[in-house]
């Protein structure tokens, strides 16, 4: 498959500005100049780290034979916590990550106030799911950013996550929030200093099946990986809805997804599975770029009525997923 210039893939997108991941007409972040921003050395000091697979990504190397074999329904929908998360955890909570703090890494269906924004504004319903109570105490209340900063991990938008982005975007310090970041700082390398996260959850696809290639997307992606693992946050992949208009390459760039949390041996929440059972995957097909909303809008009810929108059952297997970390992990409130 070609590999296509960081030019090409700009011109892509003024001629497709439409068919972004956000309202008409609103712009479009190109993917990232590769001589912008070069890849970090990989940092030795992480514990176990020459352990798994680190290497620097490289430009053009990926084998579309290597994700063949890869059936997306035989991974399950929760995270497994794995020997290389672990090691990365400890290392985060060594240099003084907060533990109580996650990010949100990703596109218009990250950046969207209908994921996870409920629970950070106590404008929620638990139903028969009072288990995750839990995880509301552990990670709501505490600031994701510093210097007065009020909003909770739930309900902070991100500086990693916007409307357009893909996983080349995030690595580019052409968008970044001037009033957090400092010139020439990636969105990506800006939300994990400000935020200084114990986890990171990562979901790309939507926008990428339309401007990028296979081999841009495992590139990009692995250097989103890699970055979050030098910056001693933990990781969490997510496969992303299928995209009715690009079925096959959506099932493509999930199986990447999914070998890169192998590679890594990081944890993955297959989301793309869990949407199956619902009204056409979860996804508005008025759009195909985003997910379904309730009719009253909150998806933070998690009721049998509004668990059939495509949000709001995105937010119940998050909320799954961060306890399943929670307790796998051993984070403990303190």
């Amino acid at each position: 498959m070609p590999r296509y210039s960081s030019r090409f893939i700009i011109l892509l997108i003024a001629l497709a500005i439409l068919s972004a991941c956000g309202p008409a007409g609103e712009a479009t972040p190109p993917a990232m100049d590769e001589a912008a921003a070069p890849v970090t050395p990989i940092v030795t000091a992480l514990p176990s780290a020459s352990s798994f697979n680190l290497e620097t990504p490289v430009p053009g190397s990926f084998d579309p034979g290597s994700v063949q074999d890869i059936d997306l329904t035989a991974y399950p929908i929760m995270p497994a916590v794995t020997d290389h998360a672990i090691a990365l955890y400890r290392a985060g909570l060594a240099d003084h990550h907060n533990p109580r703090v996650f990010s949100k890494i990703g596109d218009c269906m990250t950046a969207a106030s209908a994921f996870l924004t409920p629970f950070g504004a106590d404008n929620f319903d638990l139903g028969d799911y009072g288990e995750l109570q839990a995880v509301l105490d552990y990670f709501g209340g505490i600031p994701a950013r510093g210097e007065g900063f009020t909003l909770d991990s739930f309900a902070n938008p991100g500086l990693a996550t916007a409307s357009g982005f893909n996983a080349a975007s995030v690595l580019d310090p052409t968008w970044i929030d001037p009033n957090w970041c400092q010139p020439n700082e990636s969105p990506l390398a800006c939300e994990y200093r400000v935020s200084r996260p114990g986890l990171a959850i990562i979901m790309f696809g939507t926008n990428d099946v339309f401007y990028l290639e296979a081999a841009d997307f495992d590139y990009y992606l692995r250097n989103v990986v890699l970055k979050t693992i030098q910056s001693g946050v933990v990781p969490v992949l997510s496969t992303f809805p299928g995209r009715p208009e690009y079925p096959e390459k959506s099932i493509l760039f999930n199986q990447i997804i999914v070998r890169i949390a192998e590679n890594y041996d990081l944890p993955l929440i297959n989301l793309w599975l869990a949407l199956q059972k619902l009204p056409n995957q979860g996804v508005d097909t008025t759009e195909t770029i985003h997910l379904t909303v309730p009719g009253d809008g909150n998806t933070g009810i998690l009721d049998d009525e509004h668990l059939q929108a495509g949000y709001t059952y995105r937010n119940l297997i998050t909320l799954q997923a961060l306890d399943v970390l929670r307790q796998g992990l051993g984070m403990i409130a303190g």
